[in-house]
């Protein structure tokens, strides 16, 4: 299937109906697997028709071919490329009160990123922060594992994580960085306010110039045998944790 540059394929049920709902005038295809039915895609379908969408049925094989190791469900579509935010974003974003940041210091996962976007949303949280260089940005696969979290949360690209955080430092947001068995519990540092939460990359965690420039570090303590966390599973876990503090209004 040709698609112009300004283009992209997404799959999967939730985060098509996320995109169509949200952002219908983006959405030129809806692509399904003609041989696939259940009443999750008919209200999908449904969805488009209202939005004058054109629907297109197609083999197993353009899916299988197409979006290969992921669970497309028999659901895509043409859309727009989602545009990513940059500093002048931030900037904006620093003048409102009790904010929350997801900061992603070099994850490269996509499966980690689309996760931590997910939880990020369901959270609460006002933006997700990656750098430019050595990092995953907004993918179709991202998008497609967020279920729908990417159209929801703005996602910014830095040119320099470390002036970054320094600039949320300085605009009076708390800085928290998660690391492994090296910080205080992290039910033990207060979360209360505006707060900028980092994760460390899958394979190295905090570099220790974004270490240094955190009001605190917290760990999850495990009482198990496995020794850390997933990126994406920690990030969950101290999301919420600022949501159980704040009793956040959003949830």
């Amino acid at each position: 299937m040709n698609i112009n540059k300004d283009q992209e394929l997404v799959c999967g049920i939730n985060t098509v109906k996320e995109i169509i709902s949200i952002r219908p005038n983006s959405v030129e295809k809806l692509l399904l697997q003609d041989n696939k039915k259940s009443r999750r895609i008919e209200l999908v379908s449904s969805l488009a028709n209202s939005n004058r969408i054109e629907i297109i049925l197609k083999k197993d094989i353009f899916f299988e071919e197409t979006f290969n190791g992921l669970n497309h469900q028999g659901v895509a579509i043409v859309c727009n490329k989602r545009l990513e935010e940059n500093e002048n974003f931030l900037d904006k974003l620093l003048k409102k009160k009790n904010i929350l940041i997801l900061i992603l210091d070099h994850l490269t996962d996509p499966h980690n990123v689309g996760a931590c976007l997910r939880s990020a949303a369901a959270a609460g949280a006002d933006a997700l922060i990656v750098p430019k260089n050595r990092s995953c940005h907004l993918t179709p696969a991202v998008r497609k594992i967020s279920s729908g979290g990417s159209e929801l949360l703005p996602f910014i690209v830095v040119t320099n994580i470390n002036r970054t955080i320094e600039k949320i430092s300085n605009s009076g947001v708390k800085i928290i960085g998660a690391a492994a068995e090296t910080g205080k519990n992290y039910c033990e540092i207060d979360m209360r306010g505006s707060l900028a939460l980092i994760i460390g990359s899958e394979d190295k965690g905090l570099k220790r110039l974004t270490s240094e420039k955190c009001d605190s570090i917290a760990s999850i303590k495990m009482p198990g045998k496995i020794e850390s966390l997933n990126a994406s599973v920690t990030a969950g876990i101290m999301l919420f944790e600022y949501v159980r503090q704040n009793n956040h209004p959003k949830i």
